[in-house]
């Protein structure tokens, strides 16, 4: 069950120290990765640590920040990606209805997974497979890595909780984690669930790294999560900790986004999906926002641009 915001209280925070407001809100998500790292370590002989969660989850900084954290508590890590071992998209067998098969768990290569990962915990100089999103192609051999003492790897995917990738890591020496905002937002008149959120973030994602408009995203966005429903969820009561990915300040931020979209007249108001619920709240500069934060996840840098 989602516990919701107010955003009448968020506003008050910002208007109250918003440099506070900010840092706290950063503080709380850290925490957390902090106090999962410490249950790694204390779960005996941890050799994978599986991150599970759904599209704009924040599994990519989750992942980034958790090796760091595992790091400075002096573990090698290894973060490793499932989407590297997609099958070649001319290779994949087409969905029923003729459509191209994008997130099945029947597109990933299960025999170079388990070869892989063999080689890595028996010692040897391996090299995984990276894929190529924009030829739509596995790289062979790509990505050398080899296994130390004291070594573990975060394995980061939608699919890497399904029984066919656990039989084919050569360890049942595993922690699972779910990563997804589980809080969300509410106003007098209307709550957006996380799962809108995280379509929220994706539409404020897409516009400047995909050039895909809000309204191409809402329209894929029910199969997105037909797949999340059928591959995910199932899986997700298994873990051993879930991350909370929702930023208090993160409407704030994404009001800033929607208003440069509508004076660069590359989006309408009506096209952004649940702007009644931030519309009266202060914008955030991105200036404020720390340069390790899950946001960047979803906005641009000005830089980047």
């Amino acid at each position: 069950m989602n516990k919701y915001i107010s955003v009448d209280a968020i506003e008050k925070k910002q208007e109250r120290d918003l440099n506070k407001f900010v840092f706290d809100t950063e503080s709380r998500y850290r925490g957390q990765l902090f106090t999962l790292a410490n249950k790694i370590l204390t779960k005996n002989n941890v050799k994978i640590v599986l991150l599970c969660g759904p599209s704009c989850a924040g599994k990519t900084t989750t992942a980034k920040l958790l090796k760091q954290i595992l790091e400075l508590k002096g573990r090698v890590v290894d973060v490793i990606s499932m989407d590297d071992f997609f099958i070649d998209l001319d290779k994949r067998k087409p969905l029923p209805n003729g459509k191209p098969d994008f997130d099945s768990p029947d597109i990933l290569d299960y025999e170079l997974m388990k070869e892989c990962f063999s080689k890595y915990f028996g010692g040897e100089d391996v090299k995984f497979p990276e894929y190529d999103f924009k030829q739509s192609k596995s790289i062979h051999d790509a990505k050398p890595y080899k296994y130390k003492f004291n070594s573990i790897v975060i394995f980061e995917g939608i699919h890497v909780l399904n029984p066919r990738v656990l039989k084919s890591l050569g360890t049942s020496n595993y922690f699972k984690i779910y990563v997804s905002p589980l809080q969300s937002f509410k106003n007098d008149k209307f709550q957006l669930s996380s799962k809108n959120l995280r379509l929220l973030r994706r539409c404020i994602r897409d516009i400047d790294r995909r050039n895909t408009m809000p309204k191409k995203t809402c329209e894929i966005w029910p199969e997105v999560t037909a797949v999340e429903e059928q591959f995910i969820e199932p899986y997700r009561t298994k873990v051993d900790y879930f991350v909370d990915t929702m930023h208090e300040y993160e409407l704030c931020v994404y009001k800033s986004e929607v208003e440069r979209f509508v004076r660069e007249d590359r989006v309408k108001i009506d096209d952004i999906p649940f702007y009644s619920l931030f519309k009266n709240l202060t914008p955030i500069s991105k200036d404020i926002i720390p340069d390790t934060s899950l946001m960047w996840e979803f906005v641009t840098k000005d830089k980047d641009k």
